[in-house]
């Protein structure tokens, strides 16, 4: 009796070949996905593009640079005549930072100014606090070392010398020596590096909260899931046979789509909407900063509907293909978490090995998470967003097209009389 209960069981699993794929398939895919995106072990400063301002031939930021090298780091000589060209190449990302060295290696240490520092509002702040810990060690460390070269300290030690004059000699030794030790204590308590966000304008913005780096990646991720109802309604017509009354109707598969589409696509304006609302009104109240939108609102209502109509093409190609609602359930919500794994919403892209980082191209959740950075952190306009609109506009085309051929063609053989 167990023996052929058995037997059964496995003959039943080996037709279930949906559910051994969410049991097999889905598990190490994801795995070598996550795998690779945290498989990065270099220091997260390793490769950065740093543009260096300051005076031409200033022995402190040669040495500077030269150390940040050491690290790894693209650093870029410029002097301080281009440091609004050096602005302008971190938009045109050329470069991650821009720093501005203001002081000279000959002025008075004391008198030191702050390192400017200068980066995009949708820089990860922990790369940039990554950063900035190496240009403060490596700072401290050239500019100490170029003060001590100039200002080396004078010890006396001439027995032959009457003590009245070696007392004398030695007091003003001890008064330069304490005076460099005042200087070098007055240096380190000094504030060394201030940032500056500079947005796509080149305007001077305020350092966006971490609700604004967090929220858009969650926003995509839960509008592509528009799939999980629109596959149980498909699913339910053919189960239902309403696909043979509609075909008896003659009604045509793009009016159908068309039908079934705009109760889902006003869905996810809904869902959009609801998230920003509670993102400026419900976080405060729990303690969290605010999500305050920077920006056009008809700008954001046009990628709202762009990031829709993508995640409606998948959602509806899903449906049509899939053969019950375990079937869509595997197909579409494994590829939405996928996406989401390859495009940046899981692990940032920035943590990832560049490999990894050029595969983000290839989800549609990248492209609406590119550009809602864009518009909600840089402050660009329509030019800004341009390119990942039209990869949006153009995977919905292609997966609506395909999914009207797939069902206009469900209309003509899944017919039951």
């Amino acid at each position: 009796m167990i023996a052929a209960s058995l037997l059964k069981e496995i003959k039943l699993l080996s037709r279930d070949l949906h559910g051994l794929a969410v049991l097999f398939v889905m598990p190490i895919a994801f795995m070598l996905i996550m795998s690779l995106a945290l498989s990065r072990d270099e220091d997260p400063q390793s490769g950065s593009r740093i543009a260096l301002v300051g005076k031409a031939g200033d022995s402190v930021n040669t040495a500077f640079a030269a150390a940040l090298q050491k690290e790894q780091m693209a650093v870029s000589l410029m002097p301080s005549e281009k440091l609004k060209e050096a602005q302008q190449g971190l938009h045109e990302k050329r470069f991650q930072l821009v720093l501005h060295n203001p002081n000279r290696a000959d002025g008075k240490l004391a008198e030191s100014l702050p390192l400017e520092i200068y980066v995009p509002p949708d820089t990860e702040p922990s790369w940039l606090a990554a950063v900035k810990g190496v240009l403060r060690q490596h700072y401290t460390e050239t500019r100490l070392n170029a003060y001590f070269d100039d200002n080396s300290g004078i010890s006396i030690d001439n027995k032959q010398l009457p003590k009245r004059v070696r007392d004398d000699i030695q007091k003003k030794v001890d008064e330069k020596n304490a005076g460099q030790f005042d200087a070098v204590s007055a240096f380190l308590k000094q504030t060394m590096l201030r940032e500056h966000y500079l947005s796509a304008a080149g305007a001077a913005v305020a350092k966006p909260n971490a609700v604004q780096h967090s929220v858009p990646a969650w926003l995509i991720f839960g509008m592509f899931f528009i799939m999980i109802p629109l596959s149980n309604v498909m699913a339910l017509e053919r189960q239902t046979n309403t696909i043979t009354r509609l075909r008896l109707a003659r009604a045509g598969a793009a009016g159908l789509v068309a039908a079934k589409l705009l109760p889902y696509f006003l869905i996810n304006q809904l869902q959009f909407a609801g998230m920003l609302l509670l993102g400026r009104y419900l976080l405060p109240e729990i303690g969290v900063p605010a999500l305050l939108l920077n920006g056009s609102w008809p700008l954001y209502a046009l990628l709202s509907a762009a990031v829709s109509a993508a995640a409606l093409g998948y959602a509806l190609l899903v449906s049509v293909a899939a053969k019950s609602t375990e079937h869509a359930v595997v197909l579409g919500g494994g590829g939405v978490i996928l996406m989401a794994a390859v495009g940046g919403i899981m692990v940032p892209a920035h943590v990832m090995p560049e490999v990894m980082q050029q595969a983000t191209w290839f989800s549609p959740m990248s492209w609406g998470l590119k550009a809602f950075q864009e518009l909600l952190l840089n402050r660009s306009g329509l030019t800004g967003i341009a390119l990942y609109l039209q990869l949006l506009a153009g995977f919905a085309a292609a997966t609506l097209l395909l999914a009207v051929w797939l069902y206009r063609r469900q209309l003509q053989t899944q017919v039951r009389f």
